[in-house]
């Protein structure tokens, strides 16, 4: 299986203060293709990471879907959207108990 990271050019590490003096940098970047990793005391914490063009044409709903579904707390369905319910036919004595109570 390919991680989906390995698209990245390369991972460019940032501590907290040294981010904050040169965010510029870090998101120009993020934007050639970078992954840029922060840390705190050594140990990695966030991860900025470039925007899918194609997420920012989704409504905000299938936006999170996609988001729960990558993080793996849910797995999307492969068929289209669920049918409008329709109410089964009555007939019998439930047509007759129905009809009594009216």
């Amino acid at each position: 299986m390919i991680c989906k990271y390995s698209l990245y050019m390369k991972d460019i590490s940032y501590g907290v203060r040294e981010l904050q003096a040169h965010l510029g940098q870090a998101l120009r970047a993020v934007e050639r293709g970078d992954r840029v990793v922060i840390t705190s005391h050594g140990r990695p914490v966030a991860m900025i990471i470039k925007v899918d063009s194609s997420a920012k044409r989704l409504p905000p709903l299938e936006r999170k879907l996609l988001r729960l579904a990558a993080e793996g707390k849910l797995i999307l369905g492969k068929r289209g959207p669920i049918p409008d319910f329709k109410a089964p036919r009555i007939g019998g004595l439930a047509k007759q108990l129905l009809a009594d109570r009216r």
